[in-house]
């Protein structure tokens, strides 16, 4: 004969409700972990690495700070997430002496439980506080070191035992339901701030393709007039700009290697002899 297996006793609706809490809670950590991930998996798959490096004085070299500033906002944002579903998952307990402490002036973590339990007074086992509760006990326990004690004090006592059990356990439920709470309103922030950050990131991170305007490398230039010029991303490695006038161009991403600044005057309108031979510096048009 096979022996029969005695089901397992079933868990109190509290308890069950606090699991399936708790179960959402281990999700939304797994969630935002898989977030992070990606994030980083992203950032390995972006063209960061080919953005200029540099003080944030243009839109090329602007890239790059964006770029970090969103990763960093992002992960800070996946961070807090799971910190906050983190909480879900500490044990909460609420005693008797905490609400009939707090019961006139809550503090703020348990003043959902008391607006819970003053809107709900059947959760009080007939009384009207907690307070009342433990004065009653109290009560019980002098009158049973009496002499002649009626001899169902005990069980009287053991009863309101487990009345206050039962308070202690719906105002853990409900200390458990708004940790829940503002960890979901805490998530929100951090979805939105998570957005933001992979937005600044996925714009600063791929930027456009370079257009060259102009293949001028070992160009002779000199004397040439090129105020207000569009050299955006021109090539001018080796370039002679011998007494050119770049007054007002736009050089942005311009490769300059090797150029011969003379009597040059450079887009902001110095001279590259006021600039120690260079204009290197005084790219920008005023």
């Amino acid at each position: 004969m096979t022996a029969s297996v005695a089901p397992e006793p079933e868990q109190p609706p509290l308890v069950l409700a606090n699991q399936r809490i708790r179960d959402t809670a281990k999700w939304l950590i797994a969630s935002a972990a898989g977030v992070g991930a990606a994030l980083i998996a992203g950032s390995q798959l972006s063209s960061i690495g080919r953005l200029d490096v540099g003080w944030p004085t243009s839109l090329a070299t602007v890239r790059l700070w964006v770029a970090a500033a969103g990763a960093l906002l992002a992960l800070a944002a996946v961070v807090f997430a799971i910190a906050a579903a983190v909480r879900v998952l500490l044990p909460v307990q609420v005693l008797i002496s905490d609400l009939a402490e707090n019961w006139d002036t809550p503090t703020p973590q348990l003043r959902p439980v008391i607006a819970f339990l003053r809107r709900r007074p059947k959760f009080l086992q007939g009384t009207s506080s907690p307070g009342e509760l433990i004065s009653r006990r109290a009560g019980m326990v002098a009158q049973l070191g009496k002499p002649g004690a009626d001899p169902r004090l005990r069980d009287r006592i053991e009863s309101m035992d487990r009345r206050i059990e039962a308070v202690e356990d719906v105002a853990s439920h409900e200390a458990l339901k708004a940790t829940f709470e503002r960890c979901l309103r805490r998530l929100l922030v951090a979805t939105l701030l998570a957005a933001t950050g992979v937005v600044a990131f996925a714009w600063a991170a791929n930027p456009p393709a370079k257009t060259v305007t102009a293949d001028l490398r070992n160009a002779k230039l000199s004397g040439a007039f090129l105020r207000d010029a569009d050299l955006r991303n021109a090539k001018l490695d080796g370039a002679d700009l011998t007494g050119a006038d770049l007054t007002g161009a736009d050089l942005t991403g311009a490769s300059l290697v090797k150029v011969t600044w003379s009597r040059t005057t450079c887009p902001d309108g110095s001279l590259s002899e006021e600039n120690n031979n260079t204009c290197q510096g005084h790219l920008q048009p005023d």
